[in-house]
């Protein structure tokens, strides 16, 4: 068995055969008992044309900085956290940690293979996209997640219901326009400005 049977096998015991994503980590962990690998041919394997936009995207930053809307980035008092590092890394990071490039590019792939395998567990549908389409999608998802489900309102990817409706159903010129007018789009700028025209056109951007 390798690591996509596993999620295979478990899928039809989930309500609706859709694996919430909080589950997600626990069956990878179950995968990491059993020894099935975690190559580029495993789920959420992420595509080196992805880990090239995601740095671009994500900078590189070799010492950790505050969260930007946290009470230290804003005021320059309080806390900075989640402190984050490297190429968007904000978890277990503590305020002066300082990392080689090398270990920037590993935390990169790790988080991007663990955050495809948490939204192609959500989004089965993804499989069938083109390769261009499937990463804007993968890219969005690494830089908002897909949901905290700690707190009561939507949050991450999993707010753009009617923008992952029309990418399923092929309506690439419509999802593009809704990703164009969201509150993420003015946040983030010109990488949603390059992802919507690359969903639009099934092109990459440069």
């Amino acid at each position: 068995m390798d690591r996509k049977a596993l999620f295979d096998a478990v899928r039809p015991y989930a309500p609706g055969a859709k694996l919430r994503p909080e589950w997600v980590p626990m069956i990878d962990a179950l995968a990491d008992a059993m020894g099935l690998p975690r190559g580029a041919g495993a789920p959420g394997g992420p595509d080196p044309e992805l880990i090239a936009a995601l740095k671009k995207d994500e900078g590189l930053r070799l010492k950790a900085y505050p969260d930007p809307l946290s009470p230290r980035a804003r005021t320059g008092k309080g806390s900075g956290a989640p402190w984050t590092i490297g190429y968007g890394r904000a978890r277990g990071i503590q305020e002066g940690q300082v990392i080689t490039e090398a270990t920037a590019e590993a935390w990169l792939v790790e988080d991007a293979r663990e955050h495809n395998t948490v939204i192609h567990a959500a989004l089965p549908w993804l499989k069938r996209l083109d390769p261009v389409r499937r990463r804007v999608v993968e890219n969005m998802h690494f830089n908002m997640g897909w949901d905290n489900p700690k707190t009561p309102s939507v949050e991450g990817l999993a707010q753009f219901k009617n923008t992952l409706s029309h990418i399923e159903a092929g309506r690439y010129a419509e999802a593009a326009a809704a990703m164009r007018v969201s509150l993420w789009a003015k946040q983030v700028k010109g990488r949603a400005v390059r992802l919507a025209r690359e969903m639009e056109t099934g092109r990459v951007a440069q």
